[in-house]
């Protein structure tokens, strides 16, 4: 679900035109395709005062994207979660220096906010949108529903949000409790890092990770070692 920009718009103006942005950390694509589209709408003149902020890409999505505005970035290390980003942001900035991160889907983590705080750089935390629940939810409690009747073995995860979702669901049915019984008998599945982070932050406990970090791989991890840790977990309960 895209958010209305226009005040986070507005200040980032402000602080550009000021000389007060000395880098801009971007989490996802989609994320910087929005706000940068938005951006040049106002004023193409922008990209150009951009070249001379550094940019920190969460991966090779949100850099591919600020190369289609002409604008070059630093990819952070593997595992590309935000500890990394964070990690360059406090080795690059000095104290009192302003980054400006664009979220993705849920607002950024306080323990990054809380460390860039503690090494004295300002943080404007931009929400460019959020992640909501489909329109038809009924596969969403269909799905709540058939993991606490204990239908499927396995739960497969290609971002943090779908299992936030997944509760947040369960939840609004107070069925919050049982569900979190049913994903504790699961082998689940993580596509990455930054998922298995987000999913741990949650309460699951992640199984298995794959790697490389892409949905083929995910597939494979789970359908190769899933029924394994499956019947181990069965024998030492049956």
């Amino acid at each position: 679900m895209k958010l209305d920009l226009s005040a986070p718009l507005s200040q980032f103006e402000r602080d550009l035109n000021a000389g007060d942005i000395h880098a801009v950390a971007c989490l996802t694509g989609v994320g910087t395709r929005m706000f940068l589209k938005e951006l040049a709408a106002r004023d193409p003149q922008h990209l150009e005062t951009l070249r001379g902020v550094p940019f920190v890409s969460r991966g090779s999505k949100p850099a591919q994207v600020l190369k289609t505005f002409g604008l070059s970035s630093t990819i952070v290390p593997k595992p590309s979660t935000w500890h990394e980003v964070q990690e360059h942001l406090i080795a690059t900035l000095e104290r009192g220096q302003h980054a400006v991160i664009l979220e993705y889907g849920e607002a950024v983590p306080t323990a990054m906010l809380r460390e860039l705080g503690y090494a004295g750089i300002r943080v404007t935390s931009v929400p460019v949108y959020r992640c909501a629940f489909p329109q038809d939810t009924a596969p969403l409690a269909r799905a709540v529903r058939d993991v606490i009747l204990g239908g499927p073995d396995i739960l497969l995860l290609s971002s943090g949000t779908q299992i936030l979702h997944f509760l947040k669901y369960a939840e609004k049915l107070n069925l919050l409790e049982e569900a979190r019984a049913g994903l504790h008998r699961m082998v689940v599945v993580s596509i990455g890092p930054a998922c298995s982070e987000a999913a741990a932050d949650l309460g699951l406990r992640i199984d298995l990770e794959a790697n490389p970090h892409k949905m083929g791989i995910l597939v494979r991890t789970a359908a190769e070692h899933g029924p394994a840790i499956l019947a181990a977990r069965l024998g030492r309960t049956g």
